[in-house]
C-alpha cells in the first residue's frame, strides 16, 4: 500500500496537471455565474472517465468501506496535537464515541462537531486529519461525535445522539479547561448543529456561543433549485442524496418536519458562520438558512465559495483553492471562539 505521505503530493499534483489540460475536459465550467476551480474540475473529469462507481449503487457496508477508503486521501497530512482524548457521551441508546483534539495552546473553548456523510456514511476515523487540521488553526478544541447511523438507526436517533454529545460537552467542559463551548458540522453534520442549537434553546441547555454550518443539509424535502442544477457531476449528486435521505428518514411524512429549514422560529440563534459551496446541491438551502438566521436577529458570517465543489473541507490535500477555503473558515471560527 502506497503510504498517504506519497499519496497526497501525487494526488496534489494530479490535481493540477487536470488544470493545465482543461481544454481537454471541455473548457472551463461556469455555472450561475460562477466558475468551477480549475484544478477539481480536472479531477471531476477523470474520475466521470474512469467509470468510478457512485456510492448509490452499492449496499451500505460496501459504501462505508468504500468511503472510508477514498474520502481520506484527500486530507492534508495530519496536525500533531498537544492531546487526543478518546472518551464516550452518555447516549439514549448506549455510549457514544467522542474524540476531543486539544491543540497547542489551546484557548478556553470547544467546537463540538458533527461529521457529514448523510447519516450513513463517515465516522471518526475518516475526519481525523480534518479536526486536527481545524484545532491546530484555530486553537480551539475539537469534540468530533460519532452518532448513530442510518439505516440501522432511522431519524430521529442521529439527532437524539447529538444532543446526548451536547450535554455532555456542557458538562465536561470545566474539567476540559473549557469556558465556551461551540456546535458545527459540514453536510449532515450541519443538519445536526441546527437541530441542537434549536433543541438547546427549547430544553433551556446553555446555548451555542457560536454555531457553524459548513454547506449544511437543512431540507429533507430536497427541493432547492440549486439540488437541480447540480443534481450531476459536482461530487455530490441528486441521486446521492436520494439515497442518503430515504435511508435515513424513509418515511416521507418526517421529510417537512425534520427539516430545520422549515422550524417556525429561529429567533435569538446565536452568532451563526454559514459556509456553502457555488457547484454544490445544497448551496440554495444553505443561504436560505443563512437569511432565516440573519433576519431572526442572529449575528451572521455568510460565505459561498464560489469555486468549491460539497465537501471540500476533506480536499484540502490536494486542491489549493479547498485548502484557501478552509484556512479562511477556520479564521473566522477563531475569531468568534478566541
Amino acid at each position: 500500500m502506497i503510504l498517504p505521505t506519497l499519496v497526497r503530493p501525487l494526488l496534489r499534483a494530479a490535481a493540477r496537471a487536470g488544470a493545465a489540460v482543461e481544454p481537454l475536459y471541455g473548457g472551463r465550467v461556469r455555472i450561475d455565474g460562477h466558475e468551477l476551480d480549475p484544478e477539481l474540475h480536472g479531477m471531476l473529469a477523470a474520475a466521470r472517465r474512469a467509470g468510478i462507481d457512485s456510492i448509490e449503487a452499492m449496499e451500505v457496508d460496501h459504501a462505508r468501506l468504500h468511503s472510508s477508503k477514498m474520502l481520506g486521501l484527500f486530507d492534508a497530512a495530519p496536525r500533531t496535537m498537544a492531546r487526543v482524548i478518546e472518551t464516550q457521551a452518555a447516549g439514549p441508546a448506549g455510549p457514544i464515541p467522542v474524540h476531543v483534539y486539544e491543540p497547542f495552546r489551546a484557548v478556553p473553548s470547544m467546537i463540538v462537531f458533527f461529521h457529514g456523510g448523510g447519516g450513513v456514511i463517515g465516522s471518526l476515523g475518516s475526519y481525523d486529519a480534518i479536526a486536527r487540521l481545524i484545532a491546530d488553526r484555530t486553537r480551539v478544541r475539537v469534540a468530533v461525535v460519532d452518532y448513530r447511523l442510518a439505516p440501522e438507526h432511522q431519524h430521529p436517533a442521529a439527532i437524539d445522539d447529538a444532543m446526548a454529545a451536547w450535554k455532555w460537552a456542557c458538562a465536561r467542559a470545566p474539567d476540559l479547561g473549557v469556558r465556551h463551548l461551540a456546535v458545527a458540522g459540514d453536510s449532515f453534520g450541519g443538519f445536526l448543529a441546527a437541530w441542537v442549537e434549536r433543541r438547546a434553546r427549547r430544553e433551556r441547555l446553555p446555548a451555542p456561543r457560536t454555531m457553524a454550518l459548513i454547506y449544511p443539509l437543512v431540507d429533507l424535502t430536497l427541493s432547492s433549485p440549486s439540488i437541480a442544477t447540480f443534481a450531476d457531476g459536482f461530487l455530490l449528486t441528486r441521486a446521492l442524496m436520494t439515497w442518503f435521505r430515504d435511508h435515513y428518514a424513509p418515511d416521507p411524512a418526517t421529510h417537512r418536519d425534520g427539516s430545520p429549514i422549515f422550524l417556525a422560529d429561529v429567533a435569538a440563534a446565536p452568532p451563526s458562520i454559514v459556509v456553502t459551496a457555488g457547484f454544490d446541491p445544497l448551496r440554495d438551502e444553505g443561504r436560505a438558512y443563512a437569511d432565516r438566521l440573519a433576519a431572526g436577529g442572529a449575528p451572521l458570517r455568510y460565505r459561498c465559495e464560489t469555486d468549491q465543489v460539497h465537501g471540500f473541507l476533506g480536499l484540502t490535500g490536494a486542491f489549493r483553492r479547498s485548502e484557501a477555503a478552509v484556512a479562511r473558515l477556520c479564521d473566522d471560527l477563531a475569531a468568534e471562539l478566541a
